[in-house]
């Protein structure tokens, strides 16, 4: 099993953001910043001939109702499995700097003639002092008991029409929102099992809690048993709760690209994108504060 983590390392080590942009440039003989043309490019140097759509809906993570760009980064991240090891259930959403360099990483390998494809390498978010998952991540067993009344089923598309319906027609300049984000314990998706494995493994070989991202917190509550949700502003809360459900490229979306959001459980008018932004934060705040229940928000 071929290892990449050093070379990619080495890559973000030696390089700024920028210089990796430059360095993608130079191997495609254009500049591509954002995920669309990223892909695009990637595909025509690695896999010529094939649309990454067709990549995309192999992938267990695909849906038809995915944005282009939810498509496009869908096939990006299996490209970037099949060369380089980045792990299925790991998503590419707003480009880091990681990105572009496990891509820097993942043209030369594919130049250089080395060997790709599915389970074929070692995972790149493991660890340095692992060289494998943890066997199982902890048991959910049971979950507390939901903090609000659920104002709209998000996996009920007549729930979501009442939804839309209600709140398309409401004349408010701002809201806050909160979705329930806590997964089902039966029939769990296999791409959050796999991140509930992943965030153990990473806590039992020593990484701080504190350190973690804060959708691989999220991930190490539900280990705990813990309820997540997230919290949210917006002046059109319709498309924006459509954004979380169809995996738009946006800001806090890419948290609920890794725990879809199950239900809408608050909705609060506000009367100004400050008050708002003050609210979101003070909500997942207090919602935190709460036992055996955890809330992420951009202004926490």
């Amino acid at each position: 099993m071929s290892d990449f983590r050093n070379e990619i390392n080495e890559v973000l080590d030696e390089n700024t953001k920028a210089e990796l942009k430059d360095a993608l440039a130079d191997r495609f003989g254009e500049r591509t910043t954002s995920v669309n043309p990223l892909t695009k490019a990637m595909f025509a140097e690695l896999r010529s001939g094939t649309r990454p759509v067709e990549y995309a809906r192999e992938s267990d993570y695909y849906s038809d109702e995915m944005s282009r760009v939810a498509k496009n980064a869908t096939a990006l991240k299996r490209l970037l499995h099949e060369q380089v090891g980045r792990p299925l259930y790991e998503p590419v959403e707003r480009l880091r700097k990681r990105d572009f360099a496990e891509c820097v990483v993942a043209v030369d390998a594919f130049r250089e003639g080395r060997e790709y494809g599915i389970g074929l390498h070692t995972p790149t978010t493991l660890p340095l002092a692992v060289s494998e998952f943890v066997g199982e991540p902890p048991e959910r067993s049971q979950t507390p008991d939901s903090a609000f009344k659920v104002t709209a089923d998000l996996e009920s598309s007549t729930s979501v029409q009442e939804f839309d319906s209600k709140f398309s027609s409401m004349d408010s300049p701002y809201y806050v929102y909160v979705l329930d984000c806590t997964p089902a314990i039966d029939n769990e998706p296999a791409k959050i099992w796999d991140r509930r494995r992943a965030v153990q493994t990473k806590v039992e070989s020593g990484v701080s809690t504190a350190t973690l991202e804060p959708k691989e917190q999220a991930v190490h509550e539900l280990n705990q048993g813990n309820r997540v949700y997230y919290v949210g502003s917006t002046n059109n809360v319709v498309k924006r709760v459509q954004e979380h459900l169809t995996g738009a490229d946006k800001s806090g979306v890419n948290f609920t690209n890794t725990l879809p959001p199950r239900t809408v459980v608050k909705i609060k008018e506000c009367d100004s994108r400050d008050s708002a932004k003050s609210l979101e934060g003070e909500l997942a705040r207090q919602i935190s504060r709460k036992e055996n229940l955890f809330a992420y928000s951009d202004e926490k």
